[in-house]
């Protein structure tokens, strides 16, 4: 019954998921609800369908569906356009993302530097330097972890820093040097 039913009244649906939505984004939200009323008890459906009253549930979910930010639909599309489509489309320009490109660039050349000179440090200290900074861990929170005492980590933290910091000091004498 539910095939006949969303055959018959596709377009209609269609047309209810643009309003809802304000044309934003409607067919995900038709493609939502529809996926949903297969998964539901299909008795029930049928009994909705009997009584004529599908299309204003299939509305009200529609509605349910997008305007609550606790909703499934919200979470797996809604969200994901709101916050990483039309927040970075909107918020660079040209020359924003220019910036943004060289950025991202020179990190990457700063991290490669720090990644060929951690190959010169004790393995040791460099394994816990980068567990440290690549899972964002506190001093406390990585001696649970690993069941590393926290002075032996804050020590090959240290080391490391202090190791970085000596040859970036380098770097820039010689770069001076040469000027």
């Amino acid at each position: 019954m539910l095939n006949k039913y969303l055959e018959l009244n596709y377009n209609k649906l269609k047309s209810i998921a643009y309003n809802v939505t304000d044309g934003v984004y409607y067919q995900d939200l038709l493609q939502f609800v529809i996926e949903e009323l297969y998964n539901c008890d299909q008795e029930k459906i049928n009994e909705i369908i009997a009584k004529k009253q599908l299309t204003f549930y299939i509305a009200r979910v529609m509605v349910n569906q997008s305007h609550s930010k606790t909703s499934r639909y919200y979470y797996k599309y809604k969200k994901y356009y709101k916050h990483h489509i039309t927040g970075v489309a909107e918020g660079i320009s040209p020359d924003t993302l220019e910036a943004t490109i060289l950025e991202k660039e020179e990190v990457e050349t700063k991290l490669s530097w720090v990644e060929d000179k951690l190959k010169d440090c004790y393995w040791f200290d460099a394994e816990v330097f980068k567990l440290y900074y690549a899972e964002n861990h506190s001093l406390n929170s990585m001696q649970k972890a690993t069941k590393i005492s926290r002075n032996t980590l804050h020590k090959s933290i240290t080391n490391v820093k202090n190791y970085l910091k000596n040859e970036k000091d380098k770097s820039i004498k010689s770069i001076k040097k040469k000027k």
